[in-house]
């Protein structure tokens, strides 16, 4: 409710100063000429040394001059380092004549990030007090996470499913089962996921770095009722899909796919939601595995 009330703040305060031109009807903005960064806060999925981040920093008004605009870190309230975490391309920005907009340019040192351990950097606008609007308008605070570039081929192999399906009807903790690509782009099947002949597909997204969601591609036949549970049920047939309100995810550095299903019988009724951990490794490890066993 803190960072909604602040920004209707804003937003009131700035459309309490709008004014209507009487020949084109748009509103125009002649109120006092603000500069603040675009929002409060920013997470960046940082893949390499390389890729560069734009923050962005805006004015109210235009201006006849270029307007010149300090960037300082607030250190006591940052847990990113500059130089060692992140750079900032310049300390120093331009809004120029005419315009209403600027960016600050920084970029993440991935060597220097940890996927599990994000850092925060907090910037604020060096103005004089004129232009400025209230003290959390000229504040932003960066997030820099980890991220590991997708490669899907990462994701074929052998894995070892950890399941409280396999726990709860198998006897067992941990299974050793082997993916491969689907004819379908962004999909993976887990051969023989539970039971043999049953190959279960699984969509990863890979849109948002920082998102990196998964699902199964809609209801699927996991096996028959009468491996899974010595008798016939309904039709027979055991299924599994997308539970409600729980949502699937994956790791591109760690190499790993939670996925969360719900087993059911059509004409029957639900089995239960149970959760699903895949941790893709090596051939060596698993032809360690298929040796000695877990």
């Amino acid at each position: 409710m803190k960072h909604i009330s602040k920004f209707s703040a804003l937003l009131f305060a700035l459309l309490s100063l709008v004014v209507v031109g009487c020949e084109s009807e748009r509103p125009i903005y002649e109120g006092r000429n603000f500069i603040m960064f675009s929002a409060e806060s920013h997470t960046l999925g940082v893949i390499d040394n390389e890729e560069w981040f734009e923050i962005p920093v805006s004015a109210s008004r235009t201006a006849d001059v270029d307007r010149h605009v300090g960037v300082e870190v607030i250190i006591t309230e940052s847990s990113a380092i500059e130089d060692m975490h992140y750079e900032i391309e310049s300390h120093t920005l331009t809004i120029k004549a005419g315009e209403l907009a600027t960016a600050l340019r920084i970029r993440g040192i991935a060597d220097a990030l940890s996927p599990n351990a994000p850092v925060e950097v907090k910037l604020s606008l060096v103005l004089d007090q004129e232009d400025i609007l209230s003290d959390y308008s000229t504040s932003t605070v960066v997030t820099l996470q980890r991220c590991c570039p997708f490669d899907i081929n990462n994701f074929v192999g052998y894995a070892v499913l950890t399941s409280t399906w396999s726990m709860q009807y198998m006897n067992t903790d941990a299974r050793l089962v082997r993916t491969y690509l689907d004819k379908e782009e962004g999909v993976i099947a887990i051969e023989d996921m539970f039971y043999e002949g049953y190959d279960i597909r699984v969509k990863l997204s890979s849109e948002d770095r920082l998102n990196p969601l998964a699902s199964l591609c809609g209801a699927q036949v996991l096996g028959t009722t009468g491996e899974a549970f010595g008798t016939i049920y309904g039709n027979g047939k055991l299924m599994v899909d997308n539970p409600m309100g729980s949502v699937s995810y994956y790791s591109t550095c760690e190499g790993f796919l939670l996925l969360y299903t719900v087993m059911y019988v059509d004409e029957v009724g639900t089995v239960g939601n149970y959760i699903n951990i895949l941790e893709w490794i090596s051939d060596e490890e698993a032809e360690r595995i298929m040796r000695e066993g877990f």
